[in-house]
């Protein structure tokens, strides 16, 4: 319960850092999308870009299906 509490304040405290680190991941994931041809790396970006384009991403109409 102890361990809870401090991961709790850690979280309070870093709110911003946490949200900046967060932030940069997904511009940096939907950057790679939109700029490389092959799918082998949107395969692996392509769910999250998804899942996040709505809020903090660069590609706010990213696919639902990638082309084969």
């Amino acid at each position: 319960m102890e361990n809870m509490i401090e991961y709790i304040k850690y979280i309070q405290t870093h709110w911003a850092d946490i949200l900046n680190i967060v932030t940069y991941l997904i511009a940096a994931a939907s950057i790679i999308v939109k700029l490389t041809p092959t799918l082998r790396d949107d395969n692996f970006f392509l769910p999250l870009v998804k899942k996040f384009s709505k809020y903090i991403a660069l590609n706010t109409n990213a696919p639902t299906v990638r082309p084969k």
